[in-house]
């Protein structure tokens, strides 16, 4: 296997050394990371089509139209890969009393589960890599329950000041135990707020209690830093293959909108920034969800997401800022369709943009008019859910959990796709179809599992 990553040492190899039966504890944080970040993009490609901030360029009957998808390598890559890394660095880190490669383990299978149940809902975790090939199916609401618990007890090992502290074989902080708890503490509010449909108080005060230790600024960011050698799928999959003419998927116009000035009235900074367009198009107009065409734009290899040393990114600084923002209108009993709007829930409102802005390379002159501009300096006591959720939306563009917001809020006012997936019946799609290869190895649990795609999940009921 050709190995992809930043980590200079690791991937000047064309062989996966974590094959080896004494493969150590650096050679598995290394590549339990690489496959973290695969895990990311594999559920982005799918969900921000979903979301629509991205839509497919080959035509009708796509991802965009609500089809199903597998997303089967994302999961063969969970079991395959990162949940037995991980699990076996969780191992040995115990056995050499090196709690920071526990805690960074902990973190990132926590992260993973997280991924896994939002796209699956009911997934095997308890009896998953236990050499057991039809392991049970856990609820999603006891996986919700491991998150935390995995994080609390990250957290913990992540303070100890003791054992083998990683380096360079850390290639997401290189060994910042600090940025790694800020992150543990940022995952527990992003999970507590994916359950605010169940009880918006209970997950409101539990994402701010997590909040007081989470990430302060866009150096926290949780991303893989790829480059010229080692390229970022959506540059090498996706952006390098569309200028070949193997085309695959572009902007969506639903994002496009929202950020050339059709739904807001004014014209975002970031988009030339995040968006290309094709040659000799003047104007910014993403492919209709579902239709395959009208699109004057093209996801190429020059965008800031999608170039040649661009990162995966999995959370960030402004994705904290807007999931404060959100808990705290929640917590003042406000809804998608009541004011909770608070002074400290404004502001962290207008910090989502300014902290994207920032970490895109937007000058401070045009952050500063985006911000005071009337349609976005609505002001605390006119500040709305949707205010909100169309920033973090804006600001996790390729990030696919905010595809759990998407579906949280009822897809909002996004429009329903052209040539609509028939089996859905009008409905919006929830979920992502379990791989027929687990439909054929474990099909007892699997099938017992399998819901309707337009079934809401256990997270979205009320």
């Amino acid at each position: 296997m050709t190995i992809l990553s930043g980590c200079q040492s690791f991937l000047d190899v064309n062989v996966d050394p974590t094959l080896k039966s004494d493969a150590t504890v650096q050679e598995l944080l290394s590549t339990a990371q690489l496959y973290t970040s695969e895990a990311s993009y594999q559920q982005a490609y799918v969900a921000a089509q979903y979301a629509q901030q991205l839509g497919s360029n080959l035509g009708t009957n796509g991802t965009d139209a609500y089809y199903e998808a597998e997303n089967a390598s994302g999961w063969s890559n969970l079991y395959l890969y990162v949940i037995p890394q991980l699990n076996l660095i969780i191992k040995k880190g115990q056995e050499q009393n090196s709690p920071a490669y526990v805690g960074i383990a902990k973190t990132l299978l926590a992260y993973n589960l997280g991924l896994a149940t939002s796209n699956w809902e009911n997934i095997p975790y308890t009896q998953a890599d236990q050499k057991n090939f039809s392991p049970a199916y856990d609820t999603q609401q006891s996986v919700y329950a491991s998150i935390q618990k995995l994080l609390d007890e990250a957290i913990t090992e992540l303070v100890k000041d003791a054992g083998t502290k990683p380096g360079n074989d850390d290639m997401i902080y290189k060994g910042d135990m600090g940025k790694w708890s800020r992150l543990a503490y940022s995952l527990k509010a992003r999970y507590a707020m994916h359950q605010s449909s169940i009880n918006p108080q209970t997950a409101s005060q539990t994402a701010l209690a997590a909040l007081q230790n989470a990430m302060t600024s866009n150096a926290d960011d949780f991303q893989l830093q790829y480059n010229s050698k080692n390229l970022s799928p959506w540059y090498s999959r996706v952006a390098l293959a569309n200028s070949t003419g193997n085309l695959s998927v572009t902007y969506g116009s639903t994002f496009v909108n929202l950020m050339n000035g059709t739904v807001q009235g004014i014209v975002d900074p970031r988009l030339p920034i995040v968006v290309t367009r094709k040659n000799g198009q003047t104007t910014y107009a993403g492919v209709a969800p579902g239709s395959g065409a009208g699109s004057t734009v093209d996801f190429n290899i020059t965008a800031w997401h999608s170039n040649i040393n661009s990162p995966i990114v999995m959370m960030t600084y402004a994705e904290v800022k807007a999931i404060e923002a959100e808990a705290r209108f929640l917590a003042n009993g406000g809804s998608i369709s009541s004011s909770g709007t608070t002074t400290d829930a404004y502001n962290a409102y207008l910090a989502i943009a300014r902290a994207n802005m920032q970490k895109l390379g937007v000058s401070s002159t045009n952050i500063d008019t985006y911000l005071s501009a009337s349609v976005v300096n609505v002001g605390a006591a006119n500040l709305t859910l949707t205010h909100i959720i169309r920033e973090k939306y804006k600001a996790m563009f390729l990030i696919g959990d905010i595809w759990t917001d998407v579906r949280k809020y009822n897809y909002l006012d996004f429009p329903m796709p052209l040539n609509l997936n028939p089996d859905l019946n009008g409905q919006r799609i929830q979920r992502m179809k379990y791989p027929s290869s687990e439909l054929t190895r474990n099909a007892k649990n699997a099938e017992a599992n399998l819901k309707q795609p337009g079934v809401k999940m256990w997270l979205f009921n009320k």
